[in-house]
């Protein structure tokens, strides 16, 4: 059963496996990841391996519309770091608006993309000013 832990999970371009925090929903950046951005001048920017991510931050009641994971997955990492880290030098919009390109990207679909993105705009300042 350990081994299952490890085992990485492939999302489309982000290779994870279950971070052992104890946490059910925290997820660590197993290879450096290289992603395409516009918003600072070198056009991309590297998150690195042993990075950790809860996705999207959704309470579970609310799985059933949002999903945390899944077609969502690669997304919130990258807004996550972004948040987090703030490599670029963007505004929390412009960052948002990032994300929610690359959740359009990733096949989420339009109402949800609208929620999420909702969402992040009304509370993400809380974790933008940490």
């Amino acid at each position: 059963m350990k081994l299952l832990k490890t085992m990485p999970t492939r999302y489309p371009e982000i290779l994870l496996k279950k971070h052992n925090s104890g946490k059910s929903d925290w997820w660590e950046v197993v290879q450096p990841v290289r992603v395409r951005c516009s918003l600072n001048d070198y056009g991309r920017f590297m998150i690195p391996a042993g990075y950790v991510s809860d996705f999207a931050s959704v309470p579970q009641l609310f799985f059933w519309l949002i999903p945390p994971h899944g077609r969502t997955a690669n997304a919130c990492v990258v807004h996550d770091y972004l948040y987090e880290h703030k490599p670029v030098k963007a505004t929390r919009r412009e960052v948002d608006l990032f994300w929610r390109e690359l959740l359009k990207q990733c096949n989420v679909p339009a109402w949800q993309v609208w929620i999420m993105y909702g969402y992040v705009r009304a509370f993400g300042w809380v974790n933008w000013k940490n």
